[in-house]
């Protein structure tokens, strides 16, 4: 993405949260600003002990708890999406960025003989579900607003 679209990206997003902050009445802090930019920036999945560490790094003072409550309110406010990939981890929760992604379907891919580490997660999209999503719309007279679907294995030899 070209530097002019990613800042353009990150102006509409913060326009997000400014707004959605404001409507439910929560404070407006430069922290939830610098955590939601340091998400934008990512390429991939992540765990609230990935950013917390990022964060660090970065030396940006903010507790874990700070993470996790802000963590929240981007889910709720569409900013971000959360997964449960089955991953044996401390926080087994991953997240990424949602504003402006497609709905995309992941295929979870573990390591070898071991007990769900991940190798690999490859994001796709495939436009046959596309069609099964309208085919169940149509049976059962509802409207589909989002949907996930993790297919998980290992590497063939």
């Amino acid at each position: 993405m070209d530097p002019k679209q990613k800042e353009l990206n990150l102006t509409t997003i913060k326009e997000v949260l400014r707004q959605y902050l404001q409507d439910k009445g929560f404070r407006n802090t430069p922290e939830r600003y610098t955590i939601l930019e340091e998400i934008y920036n990512m390429e991939h999945h992540f765990n609230v002990d990935d950013l917390y560490l990022l964060m660090m790094q970065k030396k940006y003072h903010v507790s874990k708890a700070t993470i996790y409550n802000t963590i929240e309110i981007f889910l709720d406010a569409g900013l971000i999406r959360k997964h449960q990939f089955g991953e044996k981890t401390l926080t087994s929760s991953s997240y990424e960025k949602s504003y402006f992604d497609k709905q995309h379907d992941h295929l979870v891919i573990y390591k070898k003989d071991s007990d769900k580490e991940i190798q690999e997660i490859i994001e796709f999209c495939d436009p046959r579900i596309q069609g099964i999503k309208e085919a169940i719309e149509e049976a059962f007279g509802v409207n589909i607003d989002s949907h996930s679907l993790y297919f998980y294995g290992t590497k063939k030899d």
